[in-house]
């Protein structure tokens, strides 16, 4: 028996290039940053402009524009919709406390802002953890141990350094109502030396973020190396080792370590966070959107029920001019309506609509800007439904996956 196992979603070449070593481009913005000390907002203007807003796109041309699927998924597609009215209904919330004197008016919409901050994140998380089960079934880990102590590990690995980050950033310390300031670590002699260690009086010395980060680095440490353990023991044991699950955590648990630990993360604006970690995320999402769609339009039956969608996916060079297309369309109309900033927009903002005022501190542009927070919302609500390959044989077919009912 081979002691590995070496089955790709799409292809060697294609799994590599994008599905493993799209880490590299989160690498390389970050290096933009840290090491050569580039605008951040700038690159965060092109990243949101032609990778991130485009991928929206994706969910889009798998779902309202091909005729086959938005019929087979009506009833989501539909009442998904309703997203786009969270945030004006949450403003209107605020509204309401406004009128009634309350002095924190904003508080309801201030956290619906940090709670979309959030679900972005755990989007991401989400995503990396499905193609960890692609991998796994491709490469017959179908037993539950796998699936749950993997899973464990991609989840806990991704969400403990992201605690770290918000707990040490700046603006996020304040968003959750913390002070700017990250506390400084006592020195060895302010902890009474080692003698103090020992004794554990230095307890009630060392701030409590620094006992919550410490405690992260060693459970990751922990997870990480039960992780090896468990491969070296499968090894020995003759048992296949799953490598490209293994590249996988090998990607993309590495750049979230290093990006959210990072003492040059706190310097870039919190809003440019997502640059160095949902690049990563965009280029596998776009790879296998466009992978799915060439799959599925082979048929020419199915391409012809399916009308635009297949149109718009018949080479790459259509596919990916159209996102591209799609992200522009959505920056400029952001910036002509103002829900953008001129900081945020190529060049000066060039508003064809005045901000009107609304009540307390809200004009119109909040009220917009409120109304696309609804679209990312959309995004990552439909998405959790339309990629199951284990209750969707049309989509096992397509990402070429053996019918295995245990894919997630």
């Amino acid at each position: 028996m081979s002691q590995t196992s070496t089955n790709w979603i799409v292809g060697k070449k294609v799994d590599l290039v994008a599905f493993i070593g799209g880490a590299l481009a989160g690498y390389f913005v970050f290096f933009l940053h840290a090491g050569l000390g580039w605008d951040m907002l700038l690159i965060y203007l092109v990243f949101i402009t032609f990778l991130d807003t485009p991928h929206f796109f994706g969910t889009y041309l798998r779902t309202y524009l091909d005729r086959q699927e938005f019929h087979a998924r009506r009833r989501l597609l539909l009442g998904s919709l309703l997203w786009l009215a969270a945030g004006p209904f949450v403003l209107l919330v605020c509204y309401a406390l406004f009128l009634a004197g309350v002095v924190r008016y904003m508080a309801p919409f201030e956290a619906f802002v940090l709670a979309v901050g959030v679900w972005a994140y755990w989007h991401v998380v989400r995503q990396h953890y499905g193609f960890m089960r692609l991998y796994q079934v491709k490469n017959g880990e179908t037993g539950l141990e796998d699936r749950r102590k993997d899973g464990v590990l991609m989840h806990l690995g991704l969400l403990l350094p992201f605690l770290v980050f918000v707990i040490r950033h700046p603006e996020s310390r304040q968003a959750f109502g913390l002070s700017p300031q990250f506390p400084a670590m006592p020195t060895l002699q302010e902890l009474g030396g080692i003698s103090g260690i020992v004794s554990g009086s230095w307890v009630g010395r060392v701030a409590w973020e620094h006992l919550a980060a410490g405690a992260c680095a060693i459970a990751l440490a922990c997870l990480i190396g039960a992780f090896v353990w468990r491969q070296f023991v499968k090894w020995r044991r003759g048992e296949p080792l799953n490598v490209p699950k293994i590249l996988l955590f090998c990607a993309v648990l590495p750049l979230h370590i290093v990006v959210c630990f990072s003492q040059a993360t706190l310097t870039a604006p919190l809003i440019t966070f997502s640059a160095f970690l949902t690049i990563y995320h965009d280029i596998q999402y776009h790879v296998l959107v466009y992978c799915h769609q060439r799959n599925r339009f082979r048929n020419e039956a199915t391409a012809k029920a399916s009308g635009i969608a297949a149109v718009l996916s018949r080479n790459v060079f259509i596919f990916g001019g159209t996102v591209i297309a799609f992200g522009l369309l959505v920056r400029c109309f952001g910036c002509s309506i103002q829900v953008f900033n001129s900081a945020q927009c190529f060049g000066p903002s060039l508003a064809i609509v005045g901000k009107v005022h609304l009540f307390g501190s809200i004009s119109s542009d909040t009220l917009l800007g409120a109304f696309y927070l609804g679209f990312p919302c959309h995004h990552y609500f439909v998405d959790q439904f339309i990629w199951k390959p284990s209750r969707d044989k049309g989509l096992r077919r397509d990402l070429n996956i053996e019918a295995v009912r245990a894919a997630a």
